[in-house]
Order: structure tokens, then sequence, then C-alpha cells
């Protein structure tokens, strides 16, 4: 099973890319690594394949050449498409909240947050690594000893909250109290599906967030978005008739090693929309709460 995932612009960087992935096999073994043309056959869907492959790895690393954020299509720059394949495999990562580390090759810039799509800024947040012909050895050697940190254990657990697990622990419990609140409690039926809010954070900028919650099958799952990139929902919870739970995602600052910072929201029904209360939670610090509204689209 492999351990990394290669996201990278064939007409950019494929050279690069078929290089790292042998020295990186070389490494960590052969197979650890998921590159598109290595691992989609002929005939396979392109998006389940894709998908697949980010949920199996441990951490991704996106390889950014000198054409990477330029590369355009029928006088559009592709990165701007929503159905850009590089966008879509960048937009994942960074929502599995898996270690996601730009690489830049052939002399590349790290992009600034305002020349990417909103959905895939968090990118500018990660702290970049660059691999050079004249240092390649040295260049590489560092990359691979970031990556050891995350390949030496073994990948994080997929949350889920299963109706056939009541009474089998907390997710059970967390599970029958929020079916019973779904099935009883006034106008709790309009929370499942799609909700955006236009949120304005403290640091001058607005991102439309968005929310999605799913009863299927027996399982709870969702979506909520953070400075644009969905994030898996967690430590879903029912008290005092609100709904919380919590996401994750990473800071970087300068050449820090990237911080965690964790969402918790708290939310509730009002009227023809859902009340948001969002408290971000640094290593050392909590911001102060934001409160908005969500409303169907």
């Amino acid at each position: 099973m492999p351990s990394l995932f290669i996201s990278y612009r064939r007409d950019d960087s494929a050279g690069f890319a078929g290089r790292l992935t042998d020295a990186l096999e070389h490494r960590f073994g052969a197979g650890s690594v998921f590159r598109d043309v290595d691992d989609i056959p002929p005939g396979a869907d392109f998006e389940a394949v894709i998908e697949r492959g980010l949920q199996q790895v441990q951490a991704v690393l996106v390889i950014i050449g000198p054409h990477w954020l330029t590369a355009s299509a029928a006088g559009q720059r592709r990165l701007d498409l929503a159905d850009d394949y590089v966008r879509r495999e960048v937009e994942r990562a960074l929502a599995s909240g898996k270690p996601v580390v730009p690489v830049l090759v052939g002399g590349a810039a790290m992009p600034s947050a305002e020349a990417l799509p909103i959905s895939i800024r968090g990118l500018a947040n990660r702290h970049a690594l660059s691999l050079n012909d004249a240092s390649w050895t040295t260049d590489l050697q560092r990359l691979q000893d970031v990556l050891t940190q995350w390949l030496a254990a073994p990948p994080a657990p997929r949350r889920r909250w299963r109706g056939a697990a009541l009474g089998a622990g907390l997710a059970g419990i967390a599970l029958a109290a929020w079916l019973a609140w779904y099935d009883t409690a006034p106008g709790a039926e309009v929370l499942q599906g799609e909700w955006l809010a236009d949120v304005v954070y403290p640091w001058n900028l607005s991102v439309q967030e968005r929310f999605e919650f799913k009863v299927r099958d027996g399982t709870v799952e969702g979506t909520a978005s953070f400075l644009g990139v969905p994030r898996e929902i967690e430590a879903l919870e029912w008290r005092d008739d609100r709904l919380r739970f919590a996401t994750r995602a990473e800071s970087v600052s300068g050449d820090d090693p990237p911080r965690e910072l964790v969402q918790r929201y708290e939310l509730w029904p009002e009227d023809e929309a859902l009340r948001v209360r969002l408290t971000i939670h640094r290593s050392h610090s909590v911001d102060a709460p934001l409160e908005f509204v969500a409303r169907r689209p």
C-alpha cells in the first residue's frame, strides 16, 4: 500500500515527479508512492482512484514547477477551473487533514495565497521544500528526513459514528443522542443537507464557508469548511440542545514547523437558518469566538 501521494502537473514537472518517485521508493520501499501515471490503469475511474489513493497514504507531496500556477487551457488558467485535476487533488489533500508538503522544482517559487483559488489557499500556509539539480542529494535527504516522521506511524483511522455501535463506546452514545434529537426535536430535519455562511475572520479575510450533514445507512457524516477548505467533522456531540463538533487544520509561519489549529463549532437551528459559533484553538491560545449565520444555498 502506498504511503505517499505525489500530485503534479505533467506538462510542468513530469520529469521531476518521476525522478523523485524513484528516489523515494528506493528509500521507503517499492510501491510506497502513488503517482497517477503508474497507479491508474487504463479505463479506471480517475476520480475514484485518486480519492482512494489519498485515503490510503500518510502524506501528500504537491510538486510545483515553473508553470504549475500559470498553465492554461483555451485561454483560461487551468487552476481556476473547478474540474482541473491538480486543483481537485490539492483540495482533497488539504481536506484530508494529512500532512501536505509543497515541493518546489525547476526554480519555481511558492505561490502566494492571493494567487491561488480560495479552495486551495491553505496550501500557501504549508512550509515548502525545494529540490534543485545542483543540490539534489542534499535537498532530497532533507525531504526524506521530514517524511520519515510521518511514515513511521500508521495512518490515522477515519472517524465515523455508526448506528450499529450504540452502547459500544462514546461514538455510539453520540450517534444515539444525535438520532434521538433528529427524530423528535422541532425543525431538526432542516439540518440535513448543505449550508453556506459568509464568514469574516479577524485577520481581514472574508470566506464563504460550507457545511454539509448526512445521515445515511446508519452512519452520520459531515464536512465543515475552514478558510474555504472542506474538513472532516470529528468529536460529534449533542448536548444542551446544540450540535458540537471539531475540525483540524495547520498553520505555518516562516520557517517554523506546522502548528495544528483545532476549530470547535457549536450550532443550532433558528428560524430558517443555522446559528454557528466557532472557536479557534491554537497551540498556546484560544481566539475569541466568531458567530455567524448559515443558510441554504
